[in-house]
């Protein structure tokens, strides 16, 4: 359950509604705002839950589908995340807004591997245009075998491939524990899909001021997935943005995500074609696709010196990076030819 607070309820008068709200022992509440708006969130057994007769209370929002605050029409999820640090933040780095007008696209390898081919990689990418490097440190992968990433290891060597190449970093975390320490150095935060169960993960990502990029696990329902979201929400992070890619048993490129997406919430959507797909040479056609539904970005893996990746399943993906450019001006194309055909219903 959400307490929406009137407009300009001071902080105070939310913690003593959050305090009154949340006094049974079964029920935990706490003041949020987003938007401009002031709300108290309310988890536990709503029957316990008191709503207290204040002034400052404007209306009580029930919560039934676990995603009132990603949805579209309640006007609390931005349509715009900006990725990169702004002049004054003190590691400024610019990078663009994922859900603006141009489409936005990050590129780089799975895995960071070497920090000098990362360096060399990060380069060519922002070359090429790209808003932001992916390069994961902690890797949610499918065998125990496989090289899970260099984890909270890796964080001076992201951080050193930042400052060389002066483009933002997006990776991945999957211990709670490790989200303030990769919050320091990484740009925008990504969560596999295979974690939007980890709850305490996401409500580590919402207590951070850095985006979240949240993939879409294989057998996550569309509900799963904004309910993931609002975990974030809640805790007062609005700066997520949902990222498409396999989908189903066998997985398949989840396309008509999108479009699912975009009549439910306002939150920007990407698209990763590379493990979406597997192969390198499916990423372009993949790319284009997603770009024709709607996506407003990409998330595309590449990588200078594929032969070297420790695990070759990696390097099958990597989209040359001297042809990024190409695609994404090819995607732009597609993307405004299908809004120019598009039916209004």
């Amino acid at each position: 359950m959400l307490i929406e607070l009137r407009p300009g309820t001071p902080a105070e008068a939310a913690e003593e509604v959050a305090a009154l709200a949340g006094a049974h022992e079964d029920v935990t509440a706490w003041p949020v705002s987003l938007a401009g708006r002031v709300f108290v969130v309310v988890s536990g057994d709503e029957s316990l839950a008191r709503v207290p007769a204040s002034p400052a209370v404007l209306a009580r929002r029930p919560t039934p589908d676990g995603h009132w605050l990603v949805r579209r029409e309640n006007g609390v999820a931005p349509r715009e995340v900006t990725i990169g640090s702004p002049a004054g933040s003190g590691r400024e780095i610019g990078g663009g807004a994922v859900g603006g007008a141009r489409l936005w696209w990050a590129a780089g390898p799975c895995a960071l591997e070497s920090a000098e081919d990362a360096v060399e990689t990060a380069l060519a990418v922002k070359a090429q245009g790209a808003h932001a490097l992916r390069a994961g440190l902690s890797k949610t992968r499918s065998s125990p075998y496989n090289f899970p990433g260099k984890g909270a290891r890796g964080l001076e060597a992201l951080a050193e491939v930042r400052r060389a190449a002066a483009i933002p970093v997006i990776t991945e975390v999957c211990d709670p524990r490790e989200v303030e320490a990769v919050a320091e150095v990484a740009d925008c935060l990504q969560v596999d899909g295979r974690q939007l169960d980890n709850r305490p993960l996401l409500a580590e990502l919402g207590a951070q001021p850095r985006p979240v990029l949240l993939m879409r696990g294989p057998r996550a329902s569309l509900d799963d997935w904004l309910r993931a979201a609002e975990f974030v929400l809640a805790r007062g992070n609005a700066a997520v943005v949902l990222c498409a890619g396999a989908s189903g048993t066998p997985p398949q490129p989840g396309f008509s995500a999108i479009a699912a997406l975009r009549a439910r919430t306002d939150l920007p959507v990407v698209f990763d074609p590379s493990h979406s797909t597997g192969s390198a040479s499916l990423v372009a056609p993949a790319s284009l696709a997603a770009a024709a539904y709607g996506a407003d970005g990409l998330l595309i893996e590449s990588c200078v010196k594929p032969e070297r990746m420790y695990r070759p399943g990696d390097a099958a993906h990597m989209f040359p990076p001297e042809s990024l450019a190409d695609l994404v001006s090819a995607c732009e194309r597609a993307r405004d030819s299908a809004r120019s055909l598009a039916v209004s219903r």
